[in-house]
């Protein structure tokens, strides 16, 4: 019998071990995880001292020349986003009021939203002239153009609706 008592001890202590081994995972995992966590914090707190040097050299116009480079770069890539953006709305057919942000058409004269008179951008040589459909739905009182649902000012004359 001594044959199975000497297997149930090192039966006992090989799970003994892997006890041990597996609380040793268990912490290191933990430990890690906490690892982890503080880098981020760390990350956060380069990109909130980033920012707010930028943010200085929005304001001034200066920067620390370890940094004016980086800055100058950010300014750039903000004007191709602006400039994306703008392409986007071409696309689309669309521009923004420059008094309240609304999205309307392109060849809209006043805002529907809130009646400020707005330019209308020169259309690029692809764009097509519109269709002289009759209009769907409902049409200003003055200059009979066409409304689209909701609107509280005409888009074509600015008259209040």
């Amino acid at each position: 019998m001594s044959f199975f008592e000497n297997l149930g001890k090192k039966v006992g202590e090989a799970a003994q071990a892997a006890a041990r081994k597996s609380s040793e995972i268990v912490e290191v995992t933990k430990l890690n995880a906490s690892i982890n966590a503080e880098e981020d914090k760390i990350q956060k707190l380069y990109s909130e001292i980033g920012k707010k040097v930028f943010e200085n050299f929005e304001q001034t116009g200066t920067a620390d020349e370890l940094v004016k480079e980086a800055c100058e770069q950010i300014v750039s890539h903000r004007e191709n986003i602006k400039n994306l953006k703008e392409k986007i709305a071409e696309v689309k057919g669309i521009k923004s009021c420059i008094n309240c942000g609304t999205e309307m058409e392109r060849t809209q004269l006043f805002c529907s939203k809130c009646g400020t008179r707005n330019e209308i951008p020169q259309p690029a040589a692809e764009e097509s002239q519109p269709e002289a459909n009759q209009p769907a739905g409902p049409v200003c009182s003055n200059c009979n153009a066409e409304l689209a649902p909701g609107s509280a000012f005409c888009t074509n004359c600015g008259r209040k609706l």
